[in-house]
């Protein structure tokens, strides 16, 4: 293994417990470093299959550790409900970050991109998961939207602070550590 790929991997393994640390103590509803975490190793690991593969082992451990304390509700491993629309959300932010680049417009962009995106497929995937909560018209559909707002501050704030954190940590080691370049 390379010391880029040891060090993307260490970032990784920094935004799990980031998760962890932020869930157990103040417990911010969708404040995470997942996403970003997501961004950021579509866009330094060369090989998506790699990145795709590494953002969903990252989310997948994270939610079972989770589950199985925090939660304190049994979690086996896999539910093709939340987890399967979850964990594509994920992997589509991960390709998503292929294309994140130097430039600010670029950074901006995609993690606006992968705020909203996972906003509102997330929302969506509640809408048509749910039996009883929502109606199954634009109304029951847009009273979902409306009741995720107030969650959609911190997925944006976290979203620029861990990407900008993980970025940029990264590019000033880049120039330190030739080996990661």
């Amino acid at each position: 293994m390379t010391k880029r790929n040891t060090t993307i991997i260490a970032f990784i393994l920094l935004a799990i417990a980031s998760r962890l640390l932020i869930l157990a103590g103040p417990g911010w509803a969708n404040f995470s470093p997942m996403a970003s975490m997501a961004l950021f190793v579509g866009a330094y690991l060369h090989n998506r299959k790699q990145a795709i593969a590494w953002t969903l082992l990252a989310v997948w451990g994270s939610n079972l550790i989770l589950n199985n304390t925090l939660y304190d509700a049994f979690f086996p491993g896999f539910s093709f409900g939340f987890d399967a629309v979850h964990m594509g959300l994920f992997a589509l932010i991960s390709l998503l970050g292929t294309n994140t680049t130097a430039s600010a417009s670029r950074f901006i962009g995609t993690n606006l991109a992968a705020a909203m995106g996972f906003f509102f497929l997330s929302n969506f995937a509640v809408w048509v998961g749910s039996d009883i909560a929502y109606t199954k018209d634009l109304a029951g559909l847009l009273s979902c939207y409306a009741a995720g707002i107030p969650f959609l501050k911190n997925t944006i704030a976290s979203q620029f602070l861990f990407s900008g954190l993980f970025f940029g940590a990264f590019e000033v080691l880049k120039k330190q550590v030739p080996a990661l370049r």
